[in-house]
């Protein structure tokens, strides 16, 4: 299986987490919200997921394979951690599910804007070397010509 990693890492891991806190929510234990993620949750996670629920029924605990499968998937580990938290401890995970949730957002949303940022220096290219020099030869070039021809 491969790690989640790249561009789409982020909101996999934001619609995961989501997906977890209302299995949560909706009474599930943290296996049974493990399960749903591994059938239900986005491509990525889904996969890594599925590898979790093996190991677990191959006789480690659940804690113990999502904490195996954070260090193997790093863009994961937050969510598994929050995961494995929960499995040893029976706290509610929820509230950690929705703050992971709307942090990753927000850094999709920072990084976003980042990008966002640098599209004028991008554009700066094309604007100086073909429209500039367009804009010359079809305004002022008729001009001169007219002025040299008289």
């Amino acid at each position: 299986m491969r790690p989640v990693t790249g561009p789409g890492s982020d909101e996999a891991v934001a619609l995961a987490a989501d997906l977890a806190a209302m299995a949560l929510a909706a009474g599930l234990t943290p296996y049974l919200a493990v399960e749903v993620l591994a059938r239900s949750g986005p491509d990525p996670v889904a996969a890594r997921l599925g590898a979790v629920l093996a190991a677990a029924a191959a006789g480690d605990g659940l804690a113990d394979a999502l904490d195996a499968e954070a260090a193997l998937s790093p863009a994961l580990a937050p969510l598994l951690t929050v995961l494995a938290a929960s499995g040893r401890t029976g706290a509610g995970a929820g509230p950690a599910l929705a703050r992971l949730a709307a942090s990753t957002r927000a850094r999709i949303r920072r990084r976003a804007m980042a990008r966002a940022r640098t599209v004028p220096v991008r554009l700066l290219f094309p604007l100086v070397f073909l429209v500039l020099p367009a804009f010359l030869v079809l305004t002022v070039a008729p001009v001169v010509l007219a002025a040299v021809s008289h």
